[in-house]
């Protein structure tokens, strides 16, 4: 019998190219694949600024591909990864919330469409350099399970994988540490064994997602910074530009330093002190379970929320109300985020059980409730 065959997903990086290295000399028959998700020549795109998957990171991954001596192609996903996760990106920013387009890239771009065309070409495995594992638990459910650099663990990114993509993927590096890695790309030659890790959303250089909105012609919502008690004390040029929990940026004097506490539908952003972004409970929506079997209507789970990627994760109390999770934390969390991912693990486990986004309008903080209703008007 031939060797297996595997594609591995190849953004340039030191990470996707150990893994093709790796997998190798673990006698699999490897493919490398670059996913081309933005139309960088497009006179809107900037190539002067760094980013991840820039056409730099594509010469760089076929670099790696031609000192393995590997099959090597790069696929055009511009079309999915517009519809999925900028489409997403711009309209999340429109409605007062906070996208993850990572996590909506892994789930529907890299575990989507790229599993879909290699199962199309008679190929069931696919590997990346994610630092994460894979759980099979005692029931037979599959899991993304934390990898074992602390720094590194990317299983916050993961939730969205199905038990087909769990079964059928390799994460090589889940029990490495970043050092390790650069260790076996000196060892393998390669000229990526220094490259520096790019930080940034692929399609934001620089992080400046305003620029972004402004050149896709997004029309900003203008309006004023009010207190809870709806005392107005500012202006700002557009609820698009903020994000909860947000301090610095704002343009505010105060006594004390205020944060950013709700992002209302006409512009309004509400702004307050630290201890006013504390919350009691919120929803999730968007559900994939992993780890668990779905819980019925009104069935309830004790178990462990992270509600951003560098977030410790919290104890917590979930009951599944009308398809969404309702979620009560026994600790106090601050900033929650609606937009964002929310993942969960067991009390005492490092696998991921369910995971989902954060709803807007589901928040409901510690101090008076800052969403008011049409009658009674912000702040009221």
């Amino acid at each position: 019998m031939g060797k297996e065959k595997i594609i591995v997903a190849m953004s340039g990086g030191v990470d996707s190219a150990v893994t093709a290295g790796l997998l190798l000399e673990q006698g699999y028959d490897v493919i490398g694949v670059n996913i081309k998700t933005w139309e960088y020549e497009a006179p809107s795109c900037d190539t002067t600024k760094k980013s991840c998957c820039s056409p730099e990171d594509i010469r760089d991954a076929r670099d790696v591909g031609l000192i393995f001596n590997i099959p090597f192609y790069v696929i055009k996903m511009e079309k999915i990864f517009g519809d999925k996760v900028i489409d997403r990106f711009i309209s999340d920013y429109q409605n007062g919330m906070t996208p993850n387009p990572c996590v909506e890239c892994n789930t529907f771009v890299k575990f989507g469409a790229l599993f879909e065309k290699a199962k199309a070409l008679g190929i069931d495995k696919i590997a990346t350099g994610h630092y994460a594992n894979i759980h099979k638990t005692d029931d037979g459910h599959y899991a993304i399970a934390n990898g074992v650099d602390t720094k590194k663990n990317q299983a916050y990114y993961l939730y969205g994988l199905s038990q087909e993509n769990l079964k059928n993927t390799i994460f090589p590096l889940g029990n490495m540490e970043k050092t390790e890695v650069r260790e076996h790309a000196r060892r393998f030659g390669l000229s990526v064994a220094e490259k520096a890790e790019s930080q940034e959303i692929c399609f934001i250089p620089e992080n400046d997602y305003r620029s972004f909105l402004k050149k896709k012609n997004i029309n900003f919502t203008p309006g004023f910074f009010k207190l809870a008690s709806g005392a107005i004390v500012g202006k700002h040029s557009g609820k698009e530009g903020f994000t909860i929990g947000q301090r610095k940026g704002l343009g505010v004097s105060w006594k004390t330093p205020l944060y950013v506490v709700s992002i209302e539908d006409d512009g309004t952003v509400i702004l307050g002190e630290e201890e006013e972004t504390t919350c009691e409970e919120f929803s999730v929506i968007d559900i994939n379970y992993q780890g668990t079997t779905p819980l019925e209507e009104g069935e309830s789970l004790t178990c462990k929320v992270q509600i951003r990627y560098r977030h410790k994760p919290v104890l917590c109390e979930i009951q599944n109300i009308n398809g969404k999770i309702l979620v009560q934390p026994k600790e106090l969390l601050q900033s929650v985020t609606p937009g964002q991912s929310s993942i969960f693990y067991p009390v005492n486990g490092d696998y991921l059980l369910l995971g989902g986004i954060i709803e807007k309008g589901s928040i409901k903080l510690k101090t008076k409730r800052f969403f008011a209703t049409e009658s009674e008007g912000v702040g009221a």
